[in-house]
């Protein structure tokens, strides 16, 4: 046993270790993998908010060119200075960026110095500026700027550009308006799928929506923003990603923000981008995941083979060791130990030679016997088993293939005396080989003989005592009719030899006598009903109270004890109805003892009832000592309560309702109240379910 704990703490302890090695390494594994994993993302991060600075600056850039380009017509200053505004315009080389370009909305405007804008590419109407900080500050301050902010059509990028005359006169600015769709477009070229969202406090300037789409307050300034992506900032708190300031991976995106700011350095809108992961090449960290793992599983392996190794380096030391710590053990057993096929006896230990002391060793008994069963004697009982075919199986298979079965064997001894043996059976699963171990119960059998027999007179003087008690019954039956019987044939006899007995007095004396002895002839045929040895039948309950009732009424009579039965339905036993009537004749009787101690004649009391498959029995007899309780239904218990002479009463009840009938029965102290009287007995409770 200390050898098999050894072992398992081995293993266990290997097991930790194994544990240990895959958990930290495991959890480095992990670790190494978030930290690239971390970088992977960072990296295309930077990547994603340089790809898009670029696009913009690229596109300011580009309308910066655009307006510089158009800002050193001759014709403009000229048309400017001659206030012929009605000569601008611009259309064709819109037209031609349209066609010729990916710059598809391209708008000018032309102000002059006194802040009137004199041309608009998108309308004729002349409208108010003054809402223009950026504009006003070119104005008052001349030169070359870009900026992106809000306007009441759209949010757009703006680069705007002083116009100057020939003598270096200032006539007004010109602006080229573009919007950030073409950003967009160039990101999606890249695989980043980018929705605008316009700073909620910026689009209050916004009148006339080109786009029309909103996410909550934040408004989306190209049309063909991508509605999948418009849908998940909608359901997914589209605050957490106008503000966020690093990246955030989740759904399978890389989700970066880029940030656009006007002149004032004030945010205006946020670009955010999505980029489908499975763009980003992780090879690299899956290999390195694998190759961490490849490194685990040698190690582990190493590990395993180290643990081997120990292992059978001790079983190999240990083996010769533990085969004769075998020996000694199956010696070392009080009982006789076979090892068998059931016809061919293969080991066993030197109890065997020793019980069998006409063998010198164990090849002796072999070449005698062949096998113990030989040696069984057969004693005519189904649990003891003998030398034959069981349903074709041999003893020791049989025995084992009912091993619930207490089986028995009995063998004689060198000197001829019978032992009687129990018999426990295990297989050996690896060679089919069937272990039997003999434990000498002989004195055991000779203890439950001794106790069988007193039991039997146990019961024997039970029954006497009812007798007793049934012919002291029927003595005071008779009493009083021989009484009345005597006193007649007395009275008729004296009067007679007086010569005064009277024809009609003789008739009804005779009357008299007649009716006693019919009274006499009734009370024995009630008894021989009543003590009528039965076959077991179906026994009602309520029907062999009633009986018992009427048998012990004169008795209730003469010692003044009301008997009051209460039932609610009828409960039937399969039982002898004989044997039934003795044990509650019992317990009638140990309460009728009590009762008759009760001084008070005024409080005898015996209450039956009868509820469901519960019987009660209770009278007013003050109960039993409470330390003595238990000890009531043992064999030749007596106590003032029980006077049964030798105390055999409550011992036949537990017996017959205990282990006949395989019912519960309780005895207990209580207090109850019976014609508003406070009274206190023994309780019978006896369960028939």
């Amino acid at each position: 046993m200390a050898t098999r704990k050894k072992f398992l703490f081995i293993i266990f302890i290997f097991f930790l270790l194994c544990l240990f090695v895959i958990y930290v390494s495991y959890s480095y594994i992990l670790k190494k993998q978030d930290e690239l994993f971390y970088n992977l993302y960072l990296n295309t991060n930077d990547k994603i908010i340089d790809t898009t600075k670029n696009s913009i600056d690229d596109k300011k850039h580009t309308t910066l060119a655009i307006a510089l380009s158009l800002s050193k017509n001759e014709n403009l200053y000229k048309y400017l200075e001659n206030e012929e505004y009605e000569k601008l315009d611009f259309n064709k080389i819109i037209d031609e960026l349209k066609q010729y370009s990916k710059y598809k909305n391209v708008w000018i405007q032309v102000v002059n110095k006194n802040a009137i804008p004199v041309y608009k590419s998108w309308t004729k109407e002349k409208v108010d500026i003054s809402f223009r900080k950026d504009l006003q500050s070119t104005l008052s301050n001349p030169k070359v700027s870009t900026s992106i902010s809000m306007g009441i059509y759209n949010l757009s990028l703006k680069a705007r550009t002083p116009i100057y005359g020939y003598k270096n006169e200032f006539f007004g600015v010109l602006e080229v308006i573009s919007h950030l769709n073409s950003v967009i477009e160039d990101l999606k070229k890249d695989k980043i799928e980018s929705i605008v969202l316009v700073n909620k406090d910026v689009n209050k300037v916004l009148k006339s929506p080109i786009s029309n789409i909103f996410i909550n307050d934040y408004y989306v300034p190209h049309e063909n923003a991508n509605s999948y992506f418009v849908e998940y900032l909608k359901n997914n708190d589209v605050d957490k990603y106008f503000n966020m300031k690093d990246f955030i991976v989740e759904n399978g995106y890389l989700i970066t923000n880029y940030n656009l700011f006007n002149e004032k350095n004030e945010k205006v809108a946020s670009i955010i981008n999505f980029y489908d992961l499975k763009n980003i090449d992780d090879s690299h960290i899956s290999s390195i995941k694998t190759q961490n793992i490849l490194m685990i599983m040698i190690v582990l392996i190493v590990l395993f083979f180290i643990l081997i190794l120990y292992l059978y380096t001790k079983y190999t030391n240990k083996i010769k060791s533990q085969e004769q710590k075998n020996r000694l053990i199956l010696d070392s057993q009080s009982s006789i130990v076979i090892i068998t096929n059931g016809e061919n006896i293969i080991e066993s230990n030197k109890k065997l030679i020793e019980f069998f002391n006409d063998c010198k060793n164990l090849e002796d008994f072999k070449t005698k016997y062949k096998c113990i069963c030989k040696k069984f004697v057969n004693i005519e009982h189904e649990n003891y088993l003998i030398d034959t075919k069981y349903n074709g199986r041999n003893w020791a298979e049989h025995a084992l293939y009912n091993q619930n079965t207490d089986f028995k064997v009995a063998i004689y001894d060198a000197n001829q005396n019978l032992k009687h043996f129990s018999l426990k059976v295990s297989q050996l699963k690896d060679d089919n080989l069937i272990i039997a171990t003999f434990t000498d119960i002989s004195q055991e059998i000779l203890e439950a003989e001794k106790e069988k027999n007193q039991q039997r007179a146990i019961f024997q003087q039970a029954k006497l005592n009812a007798i007793s008690n049934t012919l002291n019954n029927i003595a005071h039956q008779w009493r009083q009719p021989l009484s009345v019987i005597s006193t007649l044939t007395s009275g008729m006899k004296l009067k007679k030899d007086l010569n005064i007995l009277g024809d009609n007095e003789f008739k009804k004396s005779c009357d008299k006598i007649i009716f006693n002895t019919t009274k006499l002839s009734n009370t024995i045929e009630n008894f021989t009903n009543f003590f009528t040895k039965d076959d077991i039948n179906k026994v009602s309950v309520v029907e062999a109270i009633n009986q018992i009732i009427e048998f012990l009424d004169s008795i209730f009579e003469r010692n003044q004890i009301v008997c009051h039965f209460k039932h609610t339905n009828d409960v039937l036993l399969d039982c002898d109805s004989n044997s039934f009537s003795e044990v509650i004749l019992n317990i009638f009787d140990n309460s009728i003892s009590a009762l008759i101690e009760n001084k008070n004649i005024n409080e005898r009391y015996i209450i039956i009832t009868l509820e469901g498959k519960t019987l009660s029995i209770i009278d007013s007899g003050n109960g039993v000592d409470e330390t003595l309780i238990s000890k009531v239904c043992e064999p030749y218990f007596t106590t003032k309560h029980q006077a049964f002479g030798i105390g055999l009463g409550l011992y036949v009840v537990e017996d017959f309702f205990i282990k006949t009938l395989n019912k519960k029965i309780e005895l207990k102290n209580e207090d109850f109240v019976y014609e508003d009287k406070k009274l206190r007995g023994l309780r019978f409770t006896i369960e028939f379910d």
